[in-house]
């Protein structure tokens, strides 16, 4: 039969902080292990080791290392709603302030977790039931323990059968972090039973003789962060969600610490692109290179760079910093043809990426504690009711092509536009502009239609592009696009020659739906 764990949060809401003490959306499996683990040393079911000394019974160390060996096989997580901005609070921290001839208790800012908004129960759930000795001993400890995460957090934790305890997502042991539809949950591994228990022998041991425990002039305090070396990722894949049929299924969000124009996101993504094949070293494989062997068959899209700016509408994470100040993203986006092999290289260089070094010197730190992997066809946030959904260029976008004799940039952004979706479209035979055109008409039997396209009149087309084959024109322009069936309302993508390197991001421009067709009678001036 099932077996599960389940955490009701009375107060609705969910406080917890992780290593970095930045705040935690919901309770991992390695915060239930370790709220057990304190109810069984310092609980009703702890045993004396001596004066003013508790202890674990051995069996509940034995359901505890079964929690380490077994990760649950599936788990139910609620609606959430995670707060923006966390609040600080400032508060005694019980170490002495000296300034001048006057000492205090040192008031410290502490941050107390934004919390999070919780519509129902966590569960975690094992479809076997666990040796009779285990389920006695967590059937016992569950009601033992006060809160998960925060003090602020209460919690009433019961184990047993499953029930009504229906998963919402189930263990994926092939999955990783460039895989769509998937939600990453840190989890006890071997060892971190002891691991835990000897942190806290070392940070509650002997005292210190009285002739060095005298106040200090000038006190900090010394509290140590517990160790997460006997930590790990397990990965749930979400239930009835099915893989995105869009040129990029998976977006990763990697706040940054500054502010980055329009004019300069071509050369940070330059920069991140260098910095990713810098930590992977040799062999790094052409779905993030570029550069493929003579005669190799090019895919329609690679690992693709954008950069999102603080302005930009819909964007699903807030691109404000703790305290509120704007900040842009560096966006990587995954095709959805990537090799396994290809995304491992991957997966291992992005925590590496911890800053940048951009345009001019200018140095940007990657916030690694707030990455986020979203479902790149599910990536922006949707319209309001009564508006309609047209994308546009931001920054502006670079024919893939010289194009041909009468055709506009509405033309190019049309061939772009197919392009990106090649690997989705019906094969059209012949060569040149026979195919282009061919090309061009398949997205527009899919809805596609060109609604204004414009040149940007400038020289300095290096913030477009950083470099074309040699059957390109770099001549850079903006468009207003609606898309019809090609991704719907909320999918992620970018046309143009220089869609992999920070150019021709399509963002949302909502409008007020008007009764009637749409239609493309815009301006189109000639390529």
């Amino acid at each position: 039969m099932p077996f599960a764990i389940v955490a009701d949060l009375p107060l609705g809401t969910y406080h917890g902080a992780g290593q970095d003490g930045r705040p935690e959306p919901m309770p991992s499996v390695a915060r239930l292990h370790a709220a057990l683990l304190c109810a069984a040393g310092f609980g009703p079911r702890a045993l004396s080791a001596g004066p003013d000394v508790l202890d674990v019974r051995d069996e509940d160390l034995a359901a505890l290392r079964w929690l380490e060996e077994n990760p649950p096989d599936a788990v139910r997580i609620p609606a959430l709603d995670v707060s923006v901005l966390p609040p600080t609070a400032y508060r005694d921290d019980g170490t002495i302030s000296r300034r001048k001839s006057a000492a205090s208790i040192r008031k410290l800012a502490k941050p107390v977790g934004g919390g999070t908004a919780v519509g129902g129960q966590f569960s975690w759930i094992w479809t076997e039931d666990p040796p009779a000795p285990v389920r006695d001993c967590l059937e016992q400890l569950c009601p033992d323990v006060a809160s998960l995460g925060t003090s602020e957090s209460p919690v009433r934790l019961t184990a047993g059968l499953a029930g009504d305890a229906e998963p919402t997502a189930f263990l994926d042991p092939g999955a990783g972090m460039f895989s769509a539809g998937v939600t990453a949950v840190r989890r006890p591994v071997r060892g971190r039973t002891a691991e835990l228990a000897a942190a806290h022998r070392a940070a509650a041991g002997k005292p210190p003789p009285a002739a060095r425990d005298k106040t200090g002039a000038d006190e900090k305090s010394l509290s140590p962060v517990p160790p997460r070396s006997a930590v790990a990722t397990a990965w749930y894949r979400h239930r009835h969600r099915e893989r995105a049929e869009v040129p990029w299924p998976v977006a990763m969000v990697l706040p940054l610490d500054r502010v980055i124009g329009e004019q300069q996101r071509v050369g940070w993504a330059v920069a991140a692109h260098r910095a990713l094949v810098r930590l992977i070293g040799y062999g790094a494989p052409p779905l993030v290179t570029g550069a493929y062997p003579p005669g190799a068959a090019r895919p329609e899209n690679r690992l693709a760079l954008q950069v999102l700016g603080p302005e930009t509408p819909a964007v699903p994470v807030p691109l404000r910093d703790g305290v509120g100040r704007a900040r842009s993203a560096l966006l990587l986006l995954v095709p959805a043809d990537a090799d396994a092999g290809d995304l491992e290289a991957l997966q291992r260089a992005v925590p590496g990426l911890t800053s940048l070094r951009g345009p001019g010197g200018v140095m940007a730190r990657v916030d690694q504690a707030s990455v986020r992997v979203l479902d790149g066809g599910q990536f922006w946030l949707p319209p309001e009711p009564g508006r309609l959904r047209l994308w546009e260029t931001v920054p502006a976008a670079v024919p893939d092509t010289r194009g041909h004799a009468g055709w506009t940039f509405a033309d190019a952004a049309l061939l772009s536009l197919a392009f990106a979706w090649k690997r989705f479209l019906p094969p059209v035979p012949g060569r040149g502009e026979q195919r282009d055109q061919l090309l061009a008409a398949s997205v527009c039997e899919r809805g596609a239609a060109v609604v204004q396209a414009r040149p940007e009149r400038t020289s300095l087309v290096d913030r477009y592009a950083h470099k074309v084959n040699e059957h390109a024109v770099v001549r850079p322009y903006t468009a207003v696009l609606s898309l019809g069936q090609l991704g719907g309302d909320r999918a992620v993508q970018a046309i143009g020659q220089s869609r992999h390197l920070g150019g021709g991001l399509l963002v949302p421009r909502d409008i007020p739906r008007a009764p009637g067709r749409a239609d493309d009678g815009g301006e189109h001036e000639a390529v």
